[in-house]
């Protein structure tokens, strides 16, 4: 709360010596890590700046939820002043050396989950090599919250939900089917469908067709299993398929940790040797247990 280097030393010099003044007036013994206030802007184009404190990495400070408490704070400070528009600098991976990607994923999924009446939040890349990441992990957010979606349908005892994720003719998009092991068909090399439009269907080129719901970023995976469930009503009559489950459990922290999707079908793809993560990547996982019926 008393300038510095980095975003808060360039936003301090820019905003001026009243942004200082209102920090000593309003924070005399500043802010807690996690924690988060707001001052006058001072000379910048905005209303009020939103001051901080994120978790010093290089010293030790490695709890991630105090780094997601930075955004969380920070948005709910901003709904007390009606914000309509904030913009965030990827806190804490300039001079307190945050791991880049899982500071992206923090930002990202705070964000996403925070319940604010916020209209639009912006994240500020330093350069190229953070622009493209967080593109990336954006890219990823809606495709990776369905798969965790059927991960929470099988928790709730819907086991015999299926997907079927792929690319798309053009190698462009990445696509999924959702489904219920009855309409599931994996007697001939690749598995399909025996019904298209007995599953739910999202492409990373289109969007989600979820009975007409859009779903986003925003949605938890929770909500998400309420939407495939409401648009699949044969999944309530599934029986118990431990055996997927737990595979499909296997499945998802692969992909989790390598940050990818999974692929049972592409061109040239040799599906026997089981469902990728990534195309192209290599890293494996073992076919699902045939479909008891």
């Amino acid at each position: 709360m008393r300038g510095g280097g980095g975003v808060n030393g360039a936003i301090h010099r820019t905003g001026g010596p009243t942004v200082l003044a209102d920090c000593k007036a309003r924070f005399p013994r500043g802010l807690a890590t996690g924690d988060a206030g707001w001052t006058t802007a001072g000379d910048l184009p905005a209303r009020w700046i939103i001051h901080t404190v994120g978790p010093n990495y290089r010293a030790g400070q490695h709890d991630r939820p105090l780094l997601e408490s930075c955004y969380r704070r920070s948005l709910e400070v901003a709904d007390e002043l009606g914000v309509r528009t904030i913009t965030f600098p990827l806190i804490g991976t300039g001079m307190y050396g945050w791991p880049l990607q899982d500071a992206i994923a923090a930002a990202v999924e705070t964000i996403a989950a925070t319940v604010t009446r916020v209209d639009e939040v912006r994240l500020v890349a330093f350069d190229d090599t953070a622009f493209d990441a967080i593109s990336r992990h954006l890219a990823l957010s809606v495709p990776l919250r369905i798969l965790q979606a059927v991960r929470v349908l099988h928790r709730r005892g819907h086991q015999q939900a299926r997907v079927l994720p792929g690319m798309s003719p053009s190698g462009m998009h990445w696509r999924v089917s959702i489904t219920s092991a009855d309409n599931y068909d994996d007697s001939s090399r690749y598995p399909g469908l025996i019904d298209w439009d007995r599953a739910i269907h999202y492409s990373s080129g289109g969007g989600a067709d979820s009975a007409g719901t859009q779903v986003s970023s925003s949605n938890t995976a929770e909500e998400i299993a309420d939407v495939i469930l409401s648009a699949l009503p044969s999944l309530q009559r599934c029986l118990d398929d431990a055996d997927y489950a737990a595979w499909y459990d296997e499945l998802l922290r692969l992909v989790e940790e390598h940050n990818s999707l999974p692929i049972a079908y592409d061109d040239y793809f040799d599906v026997a040797k089981g469902w990728e993560v990534e195309p192209g990547s290599g890293i494996r996982h073992r076919p699902p247990t045939p479909v008891r019926r």
